[in-house]
């Protein structure tokens, strides 16, 4: 009989062994698990943070462009702008004098509507 309970004993043991295995298995698996949730939030932060960058790069470069668009709009408006003052300095007195000619000369005529209806 003692060689049955040596047996058992013997069996017990390596069932602890086993368990003890297992349970070490699970911490380290845990660990591993961990671990590898740490890495990837550090990598998913540092993605982010890339991205983002990226993102504040393209913003300032395209409000960057949308500036100089603006100024170049403006730019092009007062050079217009400034041939038109041009334009008006060189022919406003011609406009008038023009203008005055045609309000100052006054050809009496009957007017063409009155004459064919043939009461003058």
């Amino acid at each position: 009989m003692a060689t049955k309970s040596e047996g058992i004993q013997r069996l017990l043991q390596a069932e602890q062994r086993a368990n003890a295995k297992v349970a070490e298995a699970k911490k380290k698996k845990q660990k591993r698990l961990k671990e590898a949730k740490e890495e990837a939030k550090k990598e998913i932060l540092l993605f982010k943070n890339n991205q983002e960058v990226a993102f504040q790069d393209k913003m300032a470069k395209s409000q960057g462009y949308g500036d100089d668009y603006t100024a170049k709009i403006n730019k092009e408006g007062q050079v217009e702008a400034a041939k038109l003052n041009q334009a008006l300095e060189q022919n406003q007195g011609k406009v008038v004098d023009w203008l005055l000619d045609l309000v100052s000369d006054i050809k009496p005529e009957v007017h063409r509507n009155y004459a064919t209806t043939g009461f003058a």
